[in-house]
This record gives structure tokens, sequence and C-alpha cells, in this order.
């Protein structure tokens, strides 16, 4: 028996590409408003990523906008979801991982943005293709870190908390969410980031292959 049986994915971090996603929307509503995404501007990107580790992926939009657009938040608000709708690049070894194990364990995917904004980046992306269910934003009455999310989820699903897998990128979010729950959680991050005391995730691994062996694939 496989030491976990359902995957739930969040996928912007884990599958999608969410860093490239929102470097090039960034760029793209820079110069929609006629500026440049030159030196001065990645710098400030760059430091603002690294301040700023812990903030939901709400926060850390709002953040950048608030940055970047201070005068036009809002007109840059709506550009900057348009642009994020259309990125569907995969982090490496997305679909190939997904490949191995779909018949493995029951996969289920939970978006935190709304539908109208990450359907397209699921279907453009192939990633609709290996998941039994998917949840949107606007599924729930609430946002992650609430428990009330993933417990519905298990519920609904009939699934067993004590084989259930969250897998997230995001810490405030996902994993937070996961540890409000009394869920196991796999934090997707390069092993150089330095794990908090709170929220502390089940495992820590940097790339989804390494997930094989608790799953007993090869």
């Amino acid at each position: 028996m496989n030491t976990f049986e359902s995957l739930i994915f969040v996928p912007e971090g884990t599958l999608l590409n969410q860093k490239l996603a929102e470097r090039t929307a960034l760029r793209q509503t820079l110069k929609a408003f006629n500026h440049e995404f030159g030196p001065a501007q990645r710098l400030k990107y760059s430091e603002l990523t690294q301040q700023n580790k812990l903030l939901s992926q709400t926060d850390w939009h709002n953040l950048l906008l608030q940055t970047f657009f201070p005068e036009n938040f809002t007109q840059a608000q709506q550009l900057f979801e348009q642009k994020i709708a259309a990125q569907a690049c995969l982090n490496k070894e997305s679909l190939e991982f997904l490949e191995k194990i779909h018949d493995q364990a029951k996969l289920i995917l939970v978006g935190k943005e709304p539908q109208k904004l990450l359907q397209p980046r699921l279907q453009d992306s192939q990633l609709t293709a290996y998941f039994q269910t998917i949840y949107y934003s606007d599924n729930f009455t609430t946002t992650l870190p609430n428990k009330n999310i993933f417990q519905s989820i298990i519920s609904q699903q009939q699934l067993d908390p004590d084989t259930s897998l969250i897998i997230g990128a995001n810490l405030a979010d996902e994993i937070q969410g996961a540890e409000n729950t009394g869920l196991k959680s796999l934090w997707l991050a390069p092993k150089k980031e330095k794990i908090p005391i709170t929220p502390h995730p089940t495992l820590h691994l940097s790339k989804l292959s390494d997930l094989l062996f608790y799953l007993n694939v090869e």
C-alpha cells in the first residue's frame, strides 16, 4: 500500500510555473502602461521576492501591483489577471510525474484562482487530463488557509485524511491550510529554502520526482 493514496495539488507553483507566469504578466502589464521592466525594476522585483516569501498569493500580487502601479492599481490588477490567465508554462517534470502516478493515486486539483482565470491555463498546459476532480476558488465561500476548504474536499471525495497529502508551493496558503486541517503536506521548494517553525510541512522536496519514493513508484 502506498504511503499516500490521495494527492491534492494546488497547481500554482507545483505544476504551473507560477514564478515565470507572474514575472511575465508583470512585464507585460508594465509595457501596457508604457513602463519598462529594466534593470531597476528587475532588481526591485528580486528584492520584493526575497523579502516577502511568507505572503499569500493574493497578498503577493497586491504588493507587486501596489509597488509598480501605485497610481493605477485597479486598472493594473485587471490587466495583470488577464496576463496571468494566458500563462500555461509548466514546471519541469510536471507532466512526466503525473503520467507515472495518475493510476497509482487519486488526483485532485485545488486552484486558488477563479475558474475563468485558471481553467485556460490548465487546459492549455494539458493538466486537466490527469485529474479526476478540479476545484476553483469560486467553488468555495472562503480562501486558503481556512480549514473549511480542505475539510470539505476530504468529505466530498470521501478521502482518508491519514493517506491524503496536500502538495503546494506557498507556505501561507496551502501549507498553512493543511496544518489548520490536520493534514499532511508537501512543500515543493528549493532545498536552500529554510522550513519555518510554523507552518511546518510534513515533507520538503525540491522536485516532484522525489515524491515517487513515498508512492512506491519507480
